[in-house]
């Protein structure tokens, strides 16, 4: 990898690391001083396993960055497993929010309100790492299936931004960043190798895909 593409990818991580201070700072990392609501142990501990991933996905791109592949092959072990326990609290977190929210729920319900709680994007997540685990040997693809896969976590964050401003059309705000965020990966690994990679575009119409099917779940009545 050159050192302008190792630039760009370590550059787009630093973004997403940011999106998610941004997006969760009221109410999780500066809480103390802005938090406005009482959350539970389990979602704080959910909170921290997050930032554990994402400072390690940042720190992997950042050993790649300075040539430390060995480093990184290393690390990868334990992003696995730390992977493995981001889906599971996270669809633990998401049960049991709609469990609170909805005592009484059927299984359609609560089949709807997973989606709509973005159960798909966790899914779509743990799909993507484990595809890029699989292509670890081939550079291209497994980096870009990580980026893909961390793009996906983005919904969650990018609706607390929104919501920073407007409590009005939320869920449309949340599409169009992701959209607009996944077609912005396309054009820019298209101008940079005169087409796109196909893990990118084949990751972007899942997430695309994925995006949408949240937003029906949360426009639709419960």
């Amino acid at each position: 990898m050159n050192p302008s593409h190792r630039s760009l990818f370590l550059g787009s991580a630093a973004a997403i690391a940011l999106i998610m201070f941004a997006g969760f700072a009221r109410n999780f990392y500066l809480r103390a001083w802005l938090g406005t609501r009482v959350i539970t142990a389990m979602v704080g501990v959910h909170g921290l396993i997050m930032t554990a991933w994402v400072l390690l996905f940042l720190t992997q791109t950042l050993l790649v960055a300075k040539q430390r592949v060995d480093l990184h092959r290393k690390l990868g072990v334990a992003g696995a497993v730390l992977a493995v326990t981001v889906l599971g609290l996270g669809i633990y977190t998401i049960v049991g929010s709609i469990k609170r929210q909805y005592p009484e729920a059927s299984t359609g319900l609560m089949v709807n309100r997973f989606v709509a709680f973005d159960g798909m994007s966790l899914l779509l997540f743990a799909g993507l790492v484990m595809a890029a685990l699989v292509n670890r040997g081939r550079p291209e693809i497994h980096k870009r299936l990580m980026l893909v896969a961390m793009i996906s976590l983005l919904p969650p964050a990018f609706g607390r931004l929104v919501a920073y401003f407007s409590h009005h059309h939320v869920e449309v705000g949340v599409l169009v960043l992701m959209c607009a965020t996944v077609l912005a990966c396309i054009l820019v690994d298209a101008m940079r190798h005169h087409r796109p990679h196909p893990a990118v575009v084949y990751g972007g119409m899942l997430v695309f895909a994925s995006n949408a099917l949240t937003y029906l779940a949360q426009i639709g009545t419960p």
